[in-house]
């Protein structure tokens, strides 16, 4: 009888920290926009992207960014990013893996314009007790149309619940048929949203 009547407020509590775990995962969304610092260029180039992440297995999240990348006496090399992945959360670190499909929209170069897969591989890591978190981003592919890599270290600020900042560096790599070779480099800095 004793056994019962522990069992019960136990299944009770686990019951409800399940319901309260579910809800608090049943949708999510991250947007960010900021400033790249182009070393190759003159001038800087905004970056923005938005994130949408559901708890559905098996239907992968999303994630949109466009990076601008538009210097004189360059090819326009602007491009949006279009990201299918999954999420795998280990106690502080947060890991995606998934594909990204990268759409280069120059019209008046057709030896870039296009769209190129790539591979795609997230990881942050929330340092306890504080409102930091650093990792990165790795994107690599192409197809057999080019070779492209881009590199992000970032270290993100998040002193309240919904907004932070966030800063780091990037390196993007992109070599295309016609043997022509682009690295824009540089370091951001930037707002984000988390809701």
């Amino acid at each position: 009888m004793k056994l019962k009547n522990s069992i019960k407020p136990a299944l009770l509590l686990s019951t409800a920290l399940l319901a309260s775990a579910a809800q608090a995962d049943f949708i999510g969304a991250e947007a960010e926009a900021g400033v790249f610092l182009n070393n190759d260029g003159e001038d800087s180039n905004s970056y923005f992207g938005l994130a949408i992440e559901h708890p559905i297995p098996l239907i992968p999240n999303v994630r949109f960014q466009h990076q601008s990348l538009e210097e004189e006496n360059q090819p326009d090399l602007s491009f949006n990013d279009y990201t299918l992945y999954y999420e795998f959360g280990l106690l502080w670190l947060d890991l995606d893996l998934g594909a990204t499909f990268r759409q280069i929209g120059d019209s008046n170069n057709s030896t870039i314009d296009g769209t190129y897969p790539l591979g795609y591989v997230s990881a942050y890591l929330s340092i306890p007790g504080t409102p930091f978190s650093v990792g990165g981003e790795f994107k690599s592919g192409g197809g057999s149309d080019a070779d492209i890599t881009d590199t992000t270290f970032k270290v993100k600020f998040q002193p309240l619940p919904f907004v932070g900042l966030e800063a780091g560096y990037r390196t993007i790599e992109e070599q295309f048929q016609s043997s022509t070779v682009f690295e824009p480099k540089g370091a951001f800095i930037g707002v984000f949203a988390d809701f």
